[in-house]
């Protein structure tokens, strides 16, 4: 019973379990299953935050503002490749749960950004571009075209 009062007195008095046990900036690690690749990220207001090359780890904030998370869009580029463009958003995270019995730490956990959680990978798939067909080739050797039809609408009166 002693240790159950003492458990209860502590988990009342924390300020907010997610701020004491996890963090508001998290590691993501960035790769590329076709090697290494270029890649850019960016705020939901269109900043650059980081680039850099796969693989990499990126420290992230997971939050954005008072109970606001934090959003980036990551593009990734790699010649003979198509450009692929991937959202990485945060998720509630669950020690903020922790608060049930604490409203102060319903408070705190969104202000310092431990309410949220980023994934801590982010692994793609660049599809490979088809080839283009050489800059000299004849017209005659060139694939045909099918005819762009044109229809006329008449009115019915």
């Amino acid at each position: 019973m002693n240790r159950f009062l003492m458990v209860l007195t502590v988990c009342l008095l924390l300020p907010g379990c997610a701020s004491l046990v996890s963090n508001s900036a998290w590691p993501v690690f960035i790769d590329n299953t076709s090697g290494p690749a270029d890649f850019v990220i960016k705020n939901k207001n269109d900043v650059e935050i980081s680039r850099g090359q796969t693989p990499a780890i990126i420290i992230l904030e997971s939050g954005a503002g008072y109970f606001r998370r934090a959003d980036y869009t990551v593009h990734f580029s790699k010649r003979g490749y198509r450009d692929q463009g991937y959202r990485l958003s945060a998720f509630i995270n669950g020690w903020y749960y922790g608060n049930f019995s604490n409203i102060l730490g319903f408070l705190i956990d969104p202000a310092t950004g431990a309410m949220w959680r980023l994934t801590q990978q982010l692994i793609v798939s660049m599809p490979v571009l088809p080839p283009s067909p050489p800059l000299n080739m004849p017209i005659e050797d060139q694939p045909e075209q099918s005819p762009v039809k044109t229809y006329h609408l008449t009115p019915r009166l």
